[in-house]
């Protein structure tokens, strides 16, 4: 079955330009399923037609796996795609591990814009020449991206800072790929297979939030400042800050740190610096921005981190951050105390609160599933203990059973598994699960403390008024109904139909070895007595072959049920 997009003939060539790299790439047929093949040009579109009939797809030989193909697809279809590679990457509950692996390969670089569009872009947006704001400014970027690309600078009075400056054309062209993202996600969700578990509109939805926000500098800088507020007085982290006079949102100045990164560990040795230290202050900061704060950076790769002389850990890059309600928080903490505590029942508890479970869901079969999990880590030590890879497990059973959880989780897991790796290379004797334990204790202790609970019965009260005043209006017509032998109970059971559904076939199958039995003796006796022809008709010998054809019938059911 093809089916067609609602397309917008204004972004006719960059359609074109889709489909042709979809085809190159092996996805013809995914081009012909969604109606892109008239983008193509007629030679050709006959080709595609010939290979692509409506009976399924064409198997490919001799190519890159299908996750590679998708990776390559993505990185040639630009900007918008790769970024949305990097969001699905975080993704573990809607793509299985092989397509996780090959999207964390996707790199955000490509070739620096001019530097005589830098100078113009900082002129528009500040309003003043670039040598009036800065007294040293490098032509040659630090690197380079998507979006936009980051130069060092020296302000007038000397201080150091590096500024990030906006691709120009970059807000059109991602703009035009969300919308033509938009008619696939809304073809999917009414004609997809996965229509019944998730909704492909809202997930392009909180793709376009992200992506406005990156576009946004003065989004980033707000988070920046977001995190010198939650660590102020904190003498093991540090962050940039941010110069608001000469940033806009499309340029963005902020604070130059001079440390080690994170992709040269060992740098920090040949200059001093204790790694065991910044290992635990890295993996501290982390866990306390997402339990206590609920405010955690969303990419901390080696290259956004660096080690200051004194031990400090500076954070750097704040495009991407996660936010976590206080109620998520209580939840993710019970999950980490359930995991350390081995408790099955905690951490099904935890997972079915913390996700969307879906109503035909084989509860008995996730409750095996995270008795594994349990069983995996019964004999490790609790120093042994990956905090990303448990929570990696975890993503892994929801992905079984459908579960889908926030994407605010699933990039808690993606910053976990990140950091860790850099915690691993410093202190490989460090365990985050260690230092997460009092923090998941505390957390829980705050939710069930007096100020908690008064903040859980405030934030409740409107719906427990309802509840209370509504009650004696419905228990009343519950009674009436009662006393006038109008209630009635409805139970649903998908288990107990199914049994039924069982008991009923071999009851049929009972009552046909009886006739079919009945049939063979009656048979013999008017063979017995002579009786074989009745009104002209062989009616033994007929009984005889009506029997015969009944019997290999029920035989042949009772194999193929394989209940026997």
């Amino acid at each position: 079955m093809q089916f067609h997009l609602r397309k917008r003939y204004k972004h006719f060539a960059r359609y074109r330009e889709i489909t042709n790299i979809l085809v190159r790439h092996g996805f013809g047929y995914l081009a012909h399923q969604l109606g892109l093949t008239e983008f193509l040009s007629f030679g050709r579109r006959y080709k595609l037609a010939r290979r692509f009939p409506d009976e399924g797809p064409l198997k490919i030989v001799e190519r890159p796996s299908p996750p590679e193909r998708l990776r390559r697809v993505l990185e040639e279809l630009g900007p918008t795609f790769i970024k949305l590679g990097q969001v699905l990457s975080t993704r573990s509950d809607l793509l299985s591990p092989e397509y996780i692996a090959e999207l964390e390969k996707l790199q955000d670089q490509v070739p620096p814009f001019p530097f005589a569009q830098v100078r113009e872009r900082i002129q528009m947006e500040l309003g003043v020449p670039l040598e009036e704001i800065f007294i040293h400014f490098d032509a040659t970027p630090l690197a380079a991206a998507s979006i936009g690309q980051v130069h060092r600078a020296n302000l007038r009075d000397g201080r150091p800072v590096v500024v990030k400056v906006q691709r120009p054309g970059t807000e059109k062209t991602l703009l035009t790929d969300v919308e033509i993202l938009y008619d696939v996600a809304r073809l999917v969700d009414r004609h997809g297979p996965w229509r019944e578990f998730y909704r492909f509109e809202e997930m392009v939805e909180e793709f376009e939030k992200i992506l406005r926000e990156e576009m946004d500098f003065t989004v980033e800088g707000r988070h920046a400042n977001t995190f010198r507020q939650h660590f102020a007085g904190d003498n093991t982290v540090y962050f940039p800050i941010v110069y608001w006079d000469y940033t806009t949102s499309k340029v963005l100045t902020m604070e130059y740190i001079e440390g080690v990164k994170m992709t040269h560990p060992e740098e920090l040795t040949r200059r001093g610096i204790d790694r065991r230290v910044v290992a635990r202050h890295l993996a501290d900061a982390l866990l306390r921005q997402i339990l206590l704060h609920g405010f955690f950076h969303g990419d901390p790769h080696p290259g956004n981190l660096a080690a200051l002389p004194d031990g400090r850990i500076a954070f750097m890059d704040f495009g991407i951050v996660g936010r976590l309600t206080e109620e998520m928080r209580e939840k993710i903490g019970a999950l980490v105390l359930g995991l350390v505590r081995r408790s099955t029942a905690q951490v099904v508890q935890a997972v079915e609160a913390l996700g969307v479970v879906p109503p035909h869901v084989d509860r008995a079969a996730l409750h095996r599933d995270i008795d594994a999990l349990r069983e995996k880590y019964y004999e490790i030590p609790l120093s042994r203990i990956s905090l990303a890879e448990s929570l990696g497990d975890v993503m892994a059973v929801a992905f079984k059973h459908r579960i889908r959880v926030p994407t605010q989780f699933t990039l808690l897991v993606k910053s976990l598994v990140t950091a860790e790796g850099v915690v691993a290379q410093l202190d490989p004797d460090l365990s985050i699960v260690e230092i997460a334990r009092p923090m998941g204790k505390r957390l829980l202790a705050r939710r069930f403390s007096l100020p908690g609970i008064k903040r859980l019965l405030l934030e409740h009260l409107e719906d427990y008024h309802q509840l209370l005043t509504r009650l004696p209006h419905r228990l009343d017509r519950v009674l009436d109904l009662a006393a006038g032998g109008e209630l009635k109970i409805k139970a649903v059971n998908p288990d107990l139909d199914r049994m039924f559904g069982q008991l009923n076939a071999m009851v049929n199958r009972l009552v046909l070895g009886i006739l079919l039995g009945s049939l063979i003796v009656g048979s013999s006796l008017l063979l017995g007595r002579g009786y074989t022809i009745l009104w002209g008709l062989p009616v033994a010998e007929a009984a005889f072959v009506v029997g015969g054809v009944l019997g290999v019938a029920l035989i042949f059911s009772i194999l193929r049920s394989r209940r026997f």
